[in-house]
């Protein structure tokens, strides 16, 4: 359909110039849940049993793409407990904030892995947005929010790792879960990423946790003062240090690249931070490393002109994030 081709625009009733600079992007923000109605019946017993195992552990995908795509991809993982068993086969309804307001704007039914996936296209899309999502169990109605971003195309981003560098330690993370002690944030990393954003650079957080961690993984960087954005986490449960996380923050980024976005900016700790930014295409002096836990590793890529080292987030803000055009 030609109506695919043309690009979103934003909606005169949604908000302008909350996020970034003035008049740049619509902070669209619904209070609470949807109102759902009340829980309907599973399609299977099974699932009413995978129900009561355990907490509810859902996932939404963020949405990260830009105006001119002519598909919205819309998807996520249904599962319980700490296992993470998938409800299969099963219905869920997705909700988007629209003016301040829920709206649902599709049911799609779970595969035998427990994910969800569906496409909004020509006039169904989302206009340009960073918006509160929600996709809600039929079955018992428990659900999760979720984001989508919809931005110009050209629009430029500041890509961010997590563990190690936005957390006080690389595996800060780990020791949460197996003690319960919310991890520490670099002192000043939120101030300096909400400097980017100021000056028009999105954040956007890429960790190779695997997604079973979304929701915890967005709550800390909510609770800790991180501007809002979008994330990715892999897919798989568990992404080895190395070559195997190159390869998922390579592609992660070309996607972004792929959606008409720009990755621009780079923040990590690791070589393998170094590695992906690099194959993004992003310039070696908006490649930013953390000092000074993995020098051993990065030094040498510093010392190669690959990227730039920093060892505050208050240096960073100023001299680099400060000079960003």
């Amino acid at each position: 359909m030609a109506g695919e081709l043309n690009p979103v625009s934003p909606d005169p009733a949604e908000q302008s110039g909350t996020l970034g600079p003035a008049g740049s992007l619509p902070d669209v923000r619904c209070a609470g849940a949807p109102a759902t109605g009340g829980r309907r019946s599973f399609r299977h017993l099974r699932s009413k049993l995978i129900s009561k195992l355990g907490g509810a552990n859902h996932r939404g995908i963020d949405l990260i793409t830009s105006a001119d795509s002519a598909t919205q991809r819309i998807a996520g993982a249904i599962s319980y407990t700490l296992v993470d068993k998938a409800l299969e086969d099963e219905d869920v309804e997705v909700f988007a904030c629209r003016a301040g307001t829920w709206s649902r704007i599709a049911t799609a039914r779970t595969d035998d892995e427990g994910r969800f996936a569906f496409a909004l296209a020509g006039a169904a899309r989302l206009p340009i947005g960073m918006r509160d999502m929600f996709v809600s169990v039929i079955g018992d109605r428990t659900g999760v929010g979720f984001l989508a971003y919809v931005a110009p195309a050209g629009t430029q981003l500041l890509v961010s790792d997590v563990d190690g560098t936005l957390t006080s330690s690389e595996n800060a993370f780990f020791e949460t879960i197996l003690l319960g002690r919310e991890p520490a944030e670099r002192a000043g990393a939120p101030t300096a990423f909400a400097a980017a954003l100021a000056k028009g650079y999105q954040p956007i957080y890429v960790t190779a946790r695997g997604n079973q961690y979304t929701t915890a993984t967005r709550d800390w960087l909510a609770h800790k003062g991180f501007p809002r954005g979008p994330m990715r986490l892999a897919s798989s449960f568990l992404t080895l240090p190395g070559g195997d996380t190159v390869d998922f923050k390579s592609r992660t980024l070309a996607a972004f690249n792929d959606a008409g976005l720009e990755v621009a900016v780079g923040v990590g700790n690791r070589a393998s931070d170094v590695s992906a930014y690099a194959n993004a295409g992003v310039a070696a002096d908006r490649i930013f490393i953390e000092l000074p836990d993995y020098a051993d590793e990065v030094v040498p890529r510093l010392e190669a002109g690959e990227a730039i080292g920093f060892t505050s987030y208050d240096a960073l803000r100023v001299e680099q994030i400060s000079q960003l055009p």
